[in-house]
């Protein structure tokens, strides 16, 4: 019995004696990455951040069978210098660079410059399983400043801004016009 302790001891030994080396050696070469590791597994579980495409329509122009049948599909990817007419019907899309998840809900957020951004319209919306994108389109929308905001959970993903201006151009007496015509505080629409 005790030849057979002292040769389990002996063949334990010899394991870890083959076992240690081994996991020094993976220790040192493994430990220093997992930092590294950690923090990439931690950004490709948020959300990711995409690209927006625009294009802009006459819907007043067309039948009724046209508007229920039309696909838009090329857009314009951009961000800057965004300007559109109140005639428009502006189209945008936003591409995720990879999946946010097809269960993912995000609140899309249009917002109309005041003193400050205030939330016009507000819609929930899924990414679209083939494309991993978002697609909507506004309408009727006012002369004025605009922000999109893609929101998830609170946080937001992404956002851009983008003018509405009447089709003649800004002059002076348009501009007074409106800005008068906007103010409900009779303070605010004779002081200007």
């Amino acid at each position: 019995m005790r030849i057979r302790n002292s040769v389990e001891n002996e063949t334990k030994m010899r394991q870890n004696s083959v076992l240690d080396p081994l996991i020094r050696n993976f220790s040192k070469r493994i430990l220093p990455l997992l930092p590294i590791l950690f923090t990439a597994t931690l950004i490709q579980c948020g959300v990711p951040k995409g690209e927006f495409g625009w294009t802009t329509t006459k819907m007043e122009e067309m039948d009724i069978l046209e508007k229920h049948i039309q696909t838009i599909t090329d857009y314009k990817m951009m961000r800057d210098d965004l300007i559109f007419s109140p005639t428009d019907t502006i189209h945008y899309v936003y591409q995720f660079s990879r999946s946010p998840g097809l269960e993912t809900d995000f609140h899309i957020s249009l917002n109309r410059y005041e003193l400050d951004y205030v939330e016009i319209d507000i819609k929930k919306k899924r990414a679209e399983p083939e494309s991993l994108a978002i697609r909507d389109e506004f309408s009727l929308l006012r002369t004025g400043e605009y922000l999109i905001k893609i929101v998830h959970e609170g946080d937001t993903v992404d956002e851009v801004k983008f003018r509405v201006l009447p089709d003649e151009g800004y002059t002076q007496e348009n501009l007074e016009q409106e800005l008068a015509g906007d103010q409900t505080d009779e303070i605010i629409k004779y002081s200007r």
